[in-house]
């Protein structure tokens, strides 16, 4: 049992057991083939993030960086671009 989402990938491509992540951390290790999905009829789907802040009106600029981040993140532009293995240079 681990509490770190890279070591339990890491764990699990050693074959030490299984690990329940997101699906953009798993994906490139899916996509090689070092990961296979398990219980896939047990692993709930999520639907996307929720931010909830109080009102639209001086939103602090940390928060305003924050929205404008996850915003551009998850733009029609940048679905289906992968996110970048942190194991390749191991």
């Amino acid at each position: 049992m681990v509490n770190d989402p890279d070591s339990a990938v890491r764990a699990a491509i050693d074959g030490l057991g299984i690990a329940y992540l997101i699906e953009a951390l798993a994906e490139p290790f899916l996509r090689s083939g070092q990961l296979v999905r398990a219980l896939e009829d047990w692993s709930p789907s999520f639907e996307g993030l929720f931010l909830y802040y109080p009102g639209r009106r001086q939103v602090p600029g940390a928060l305003r960086a924050l929205i404008d981040m996850i915003r551009a993140a998850h733009s029609p532009a940048r679905i289906g671009k992968s996110v970048e293995n942190p194991f390749t240079a191991m």
